[in-house]
């Protein structure tokens, strides 16, 4: 396998990038799949029928509640099959990539939180935990600006 080590750029640096990229394709994907006029409509009765199954609840109507339940279910399992999608999709990723990562960085210190963050300063990384800290925040801020 190769050894990402010879590449010349440090390892901290090489994470992220890995993690970045892996976060940005995964955002692009699931807003594109998520983001299309058919999945947003069926989210959109998801969330119509919640609030009538709580309206019904509140009023005491246990039939009419377990009858949007049931609607509710069956429109749950229409919106997991574009989730679903995604989640193969990045699995298929993590599987091709994280390898390389794991034989060139195993047993090394990638990154030391710093000093100035009182209760977790000074911890050292190895490239897992620097790997998964970089894609969620990377993945937070590609979501947010996607609108995902």
């Amino acid at each position: 396998m190769m050894d990402l080590t010879t590449i010349g750029i440090s390892p901290i640096f090489m994470v992220f990038l890995v993690g970045g990229f892996i976060s940005i394709f995964m955002s692009i994907i699931n807003w594109k799949v998520l983001g299309t006029e058919k999945a947003k409509e069926v989210k959109k009765r998801m969330q119509d029928i919640r609030a009538k199954m709580l309206e019904t609840q509140k009023s005491g109507d246990t039939k009419k509640t377990n009858e949007h339940l049931a609607e509710l279910m069956k429109i749950n399992s229409e919106y997991m099959r574009f989730t679903f999608k995604p989640m193969i999709v990045s699995l298929v990723l993590v599987i091709l990539i994280l390898p390389f990562l794991k034989s060139s960085y195993t047993g090394k210190v990638v990154g030391i939180i710093p000093n100035v963050l009182p209760a977790v300063g000074g911890i050292k990384l190895d490239w897992f935990w620097w790997y998964f800290i970089s894609t969620f925040v990377i993945s937070l801020i590609a979501k947010k600006m996607l609108g995902i």
